[in-house]
């Protein structure tokens, strides 16, 4: 019974392994039209021809050719792909969330060191370059843990990894010592899907890696690593000496690395050792796309395929024209040569003329009649008419303009792309030409930033789900405290202040002051507000409240403009200090509009691109603004200072006019008076003439 299991598992194994090879080897003949072409596209890039004995080794081309394809690629490269990209995590609402900000803080830091760890840029290269030549670039994720044995005492051991005898720990075990995620370059000719018409329908991926010996043994065991069949060779290494060091190391086991998403299951396969998988494991990552890499950097796609097509196919009937103009233009310029006939007669006179040192010389000639009769010089020599040959090679040069012209236009490589512009056009017909060349390789640019923002979060997902606590605080350097450290910090606060309680009545009762209270510890203090790193690690390893709550993005991977840096910059500064300006003015008498002012901030440094500390500098700016009383009204202005040379000139003149005021006020007093006694004076005269008349009626003078 126990004999036929047995056998019925290890025929269900190989027909899972009969299974895989069949679905590779379907999907490499779905592929092998595209790889002939493109091993075609990479000789002609390299100017390589095979050898005369129709081996895989190249020689150089002998052949005249014009590098129209190697001259393409050497200007979209860096134009799509310059620098390596810099991560950029943050709250995807930027609500007030500390745990959500903590989070996104330590997954960029991390990231950024990841991708600083390793040659990423260089991958990255590497694939930029499949994708312009044959049509494809690809990464593969993988999660490496380093494993190091502990002497006794409890261990954090690492998944899966358990103590040598079972023991409860007190023996040798192994831990995690640290933990990296790194990308692989995967070549053009070594990536495979099934046959999809588009990238959703995928439902397994698969790279092929090639392994010795040794390499075998060490991955699948001493068992399986023996039995493989080395029957392929790794042409990137050619050394001679295997690594275990086996000579013979150009043989190499193909090994392929299938991840079925169906299953959710991965499986490692050799198409020469049919007799079982070499190993099986369930999701070993558990990311939530599956696939440990991202779509892939494809070419020219068809509604039909994922097959890329290569950019040189579409011109190559263009290439080859210009290749053959090349050549003809070569056989013409070897044609302009003075070459010519002459008399066999005159050998002797004809070679003193051509014969070097004889410039500036007369040659005496004999029968000088004779010599003339013949017609001179032009009837001894018929030259060979070389300006046909000048006629025809410029006809060449100009059909080989015109072809170059039309090769950019289907590439769509303008002569702003390639430095080249005419002095005589004007700087806006520039600045169009450069606005519309570049449509199309926008496009690519944003292919790459897309492949690269697809690879760093399938590496993002791997260190928030994988790393431990102990790995993130050495990468990250992050101040955070866990909860257990929080705890003890609590608890010391605690007891000193039942210390500090004890003394004070200690004091009160022995009738003295009682010592000040202990300050705490203000780094604590703020630690103690912060999240731990158990928040942190909570947050990141959860799928869906990772994806609600950070974002990742990357910033661009082309050169930057440097003038226009400069210029984005200034415009900057110029519109921050407009807006400081109101707010100082608003602020101090309305601190209650200062989020409005920071959100205003916050906002403009987002469109600028400025750094998260530049953001935490504002919170923190407008929350100590918020934080102040409103200003009270300020009273009336000071008068300024006078002179005092003025001042006492000012006095003099006010005493002045006041003597002159006091002057003029006796003066009217003294007129008024005045005025009274005339007045009395008058009415006295008129009482004396008034009594007169009452005694003598007849004014005395009258008739």
């Amino acid at each position: 019974m126990a004999s036929k299991e047995l056998t019925t598992e290890a025929t269900d194994a190989n027909k899972l392994c009969a299974r895989w090879i069949e679905e590779i080897e379907a999907a490499e003949k779905a592929c092998a039209s595209w790889w002939r072409s493109g091993d075609v596209i990479i000789r002609r890039y390299k100017n390589e021809v095979r050898n005369g004995r129709g081996g895989a080794n190249a020689n150089v081309n002998p052949i005249r050719r014009f590098a129209i394809l190697w001259s393409n690629v050497q200007t979209l490269a860096p134009a799509i792909y310059a620098k390596r990209p810099v991560p950029e995590v943050s709250r995807r609402f930027n609500d007030p969330d500390p745990v959500g900000k903590v989070a996104a803080d330590v997954l960029e830091r991390a990231l950024s060191y990841s991708l600083e760890s390793y040659d990423f840029d260089g991958r990255m290269q590497l694939c930029r370059n499949d994708y312009l030549l044959a049509g494809r670039g690809q990464l593969w994720a993988r999660y490496v843990p380093h494993i190091r044995t502990v002497e006794g005492g409890d261990v954090d051991k690492a998944e899966g990894v358990e103590d040598q005898d079972g023991s409860d720990g007190s023996e040798p075990g192994e831990e995690v010592e640290y933990e990296e995620a790194l990308c692989d370059h995967v070549a053009w000719k070594d990536f495979l899907t099934n046959t999809t018409r588009e990238w959703a329908e995928t439902r397994w991926v698969s790279r092929r890696v090639f392994m010795t010996r040794g390499e075998l043994k060490k991955r699948f065991g001493d068992k399986i690593g023996n039995a493989v069949p080395l029957d392929g060779a790794d042409k990137k290494n050619e050394d001679g000496v295997d690594r275990d060091g086996e000579r013979d190391a150009s043989k190499k086991a193909q090994v392929y690395e299938i991840w079925d998403i169906t299953t959710r299951k991965a499986y490692w396969v050799s198409k020469s050792y049919p007799v079982e998988c070499l190993d099986v494991r369930d999701d070993p990552l558990g990311l939530k796309g599956f696939f440990p890499c991202p779509p892939p950097l494809n070419a020219t796609v068809g509604p039909d395929s994922t097959i890329p097509v290569p950019d040189y196919v579409q011109y190559q009937d263009q290439a080859e024209e210009l290749d053959d103009l090349t050549q003809r233009i070569g056989k013409l310029q070897q044609a302009l040569r003075m070459v010519g006939v002459y008399a066999g007669d005159e050998n002797v006179t004809l070679q003193n003329m051509f014969t070097p040192g004889n410039e500036n010389a007369l040659i005496p000639i004999d029968a000088y009649d004779l010599f003339k009769e013949k017609g001179g010089i032009k009837g001894l020599i018929e030259w060979v008419p070389i300006d046909m040959v000048i006629q025809c090679l410029k006809g060449c040069y100009e059909a080989r303009a015109q072809i170059i012209q039309d090769i950019y236009q289907i590439t769509g490589l303008s002569d702003i792309l390639r430095g080249d512009s005419d002095p005589n056009e004007t700087a806006t017909a520039q600045g169009i030409k450069a606005q519309w060349g570049s449509l199309r390789v926008r496009d690519r640019q944003k292919d790459v930033q897309r492949f690269a923002r697809d690879a760093i979060e399938i590496k993002a997902e791997i260190i928030a789900e994988h790393f431990s606590i102990n790995t993130l605080k050495a990468m990250t350097n992050v101040k955070l405290m866990t909860n257990e450290e929080k705890q003890a910090a609590q608890m010391q606060m605690q007891k000193q202040a039942m210390i500090y309680q004890g003394q004070a009545q200690l004091a009160q009762a022995q009738g003295q002051q009682p010592p000040p209270p202990p300050e705490p510890d203000p780094e604590i203090m703020e630690l103690l507000e912060q999240p731990s790193w158990e928040d942190v690690k909570e947050l990141l390893a959860n799928d869906a409240m990772r994806s609600f709550r950070i974002d990742i993005e990357t910033d661009s991977t082309i050169e930057p403009d440097e003038t226009a840096q400069k210029q984005a910059f200034t415009e900057y500064v110029g519109s921050i200090t407009q807006l400081m300006q109101v707010a100082s003015t608003i602020l101090p008498a309305a601190p209650y509009v200062a989020p409005l002012f920071a959100e205003i901030f916050k906002q403009s440094a987002r469109v600028f691109k400025v750094s998260r500390t530049l953001e935490d500098t504002i919170d923190k700016v407008f929350e100590t603004a918020e934080a102040q009383p409103p200003a009270q009204p300020a009273g009336p202005p000071a008068p300024p200072p006078v002179d005092p040379t003025v001042l006492q000139a000012e006095q003099i003149k006010g005493q002045t006019a006041m003597v002159e005021a006091q002057n003029e006020q006796a003066r009217t007093q003294m007129d008024g008076e005045i005025a009274k006694i005339d007045a009395a004076v008058k009415i006295q005269e008129l009482d004396v003439k008034r009594e007169a008349l009452a005694r003598d009626p007849t004014p005395q003078g009258s008739a």
